[in-house]
């Protein structure tokens, strides 16, 4: 799938555009050069924005990958004193 070009910068650029051009501060047009570059460094390097979004997330959570879901790891227990003072049902018979 083809990246979305507007001339020779990524079309994903237009949140940081529009941001400068609805709130124009010196922040705002460094964080758009920021993002000019970065984006114009990963397309050197031959990554595409969801590598990097990707490549970010892996550094961040590292390597640990359980094959179980957080629900699975850890069951849900309730420890409420409500729960212990409900009485029990007692077997119809």
């Amino acid at each position: 799938m083809a990246q979305p070009r507007l001339l020779f910068f990524d079309a994903r650029l237009v949140f940081f555009v529009a941001l400068f051009a609805f709130h124009i501060r010196w922040w705002t047009f460094t964080l758009l050069v920021t993002a000019i570059c970065g984006l114009a460094a990963a397309n050197q390097l031959n990554y595409s924005i969801e590598a990097l979004i990707r490549l970010l997330r892996s550094k961040l959570v590292g390597a640990a990958r359980p094959a179980l879901p957080y629900t699975r790891l850890r069951p849900m227990i309730d420890y409420s004193a409500e729960a212990a003072k409900k009485p029990s049902r007692a077997p119809n018979g």
